[in-house]
């Protein structure tokens, strides 16, 4: 049997080889070999892209590659991939870009696989990269579950706050413009459930059914359970009828283990006026640096409303 000995450039010639100039039929010292190449993979019929075989499939055949004694004992080389086949359970995501990733990889793997530890290595590699990247994108998945069910419970508590806060300004205003023994004939109307003859009695300036959705309910109680649960910052805002500056604004936002504060709308700038024992501290700073700024631009004491009482008047 003739022995062959390739030379350096003879090897070099044969690293240089395509995929179809490895398919042809071997040529041996000018003679063509009488054994023809391996057929290649056939590609999938309905797709026309290769299935890739099982890892474990591929790897019992790096060994068996390891153990080759002639060239006709290698196996063809398959396909290039080109996208991925139909029956794959992969992402859109990697299906959009299988052919782009097969490319890449192809690429970058060029020559350099020498051994079957080596392929075990770079599969380690490769592997590693792309538990990072599911660690990232599962990280951003369960990140915006997060935010979803946090929203979902902000707005939740918020709507049973402003329902209670609603209920405090209709009865605030109602106050204003009735008697003491009308204001508690009015409530007796609303808990008999007489919506109709309170509206009248109260007249078109009190918001009635505010009062009924939000009797027996105590905002600061629930804005407190608010800050308890919630595990971001959250807020809500209202209004509280015109004053003798105009348009009242309201303002109730919560922080987690910081309670909640109650805000007015004065020039341009939010004046905490109420705080829970937990956001006292905070109402206390935010107030300190609005009237310092007021008084640097030497504008006057703001006027708070009369709604809601200034309850941090002395602490600043």
């Amino acid at each position: 049997m003739t022995s062959f000995n390739p030379t350096a450039s003879q090897l070099n010639a044969l690293a240089s080889l395509s995929d179809a100039d490895l398919m042809q039929p071997l040529i041996l010292d000018g003679a063509a070999s009488t054994t023809p190449a391996p057929a290649p993979i056939q590609a999938e019929r309905s797709g026309g892209v290769p299935d890739v075989p099982a890892l474990e499939s591929l790897l019992a055949q790096a060994d068996a590659i390891a153990l080759a004694g002639t060239i006709t004992d290698l196996p063809p080389r398959s396909l290039r991939i080109t996208g991925v086949p139909a029956g794959e359970s992969v992402s859109g995501i990697l299906r959009s870009n299988g052919g782009r990733l097969s490319e890449a990889l192809r690429q970058v793997v060029g020559e350099h696989i020498k051994t079957v530890d080596d392929l075990r290595y770079a599969l380690r590699v490769f592997a590693s990269h792309g538990v990072n990247s599911l660690i990232g994108n599962r990280y951003r998945d369960l990140l915006g579950r997060e935010r979803a069910i946090i929203d979902t419970a902000g707005a939740e508590w918020t709507d049973k706050v402003l329902t209670a806060v609603r209920g405090e300004v209709a009865a605030v205003h109602a106050a204003e413009h009735l008697t003491q023994a009308e204001f508690q004939f009015l409530l007796e109307l609303v808990d008999g459930d007489r919506a109709g003859m309170a509206q009248n009695l109260a007249g078109p300036s009190v918001d009635v059914p505010a009062l009924v959705k939000g009797r027996g309910l105590d905002w600061r109680e629930l804005a407190g359970a608010w800050a308890d649960a919630c595990g971001t910052r959250g807020n809500v805002t209202f209004e509280a009828g015109k004053n003798a500056a105009g348009w009242s604004s309201y303002n109730i936002t919560v922080v987690p283990d910081a309670g909640w504060v109650l805000s007015v709308f004065v020039d341009q700038a939010w004046i905490p006026l109420e705080a829970s024992t937990a956001g006292k501290a905070r109402a206390i700073a935010e107030r300190e640096q609005v009237m310092l700024a007021r008084s640097q631009a030497a504008k006057p004491a703001p006027y708070l409303g009369t709604v809601f009482a200034d309850k941090l008047r002395g602490a600043v």
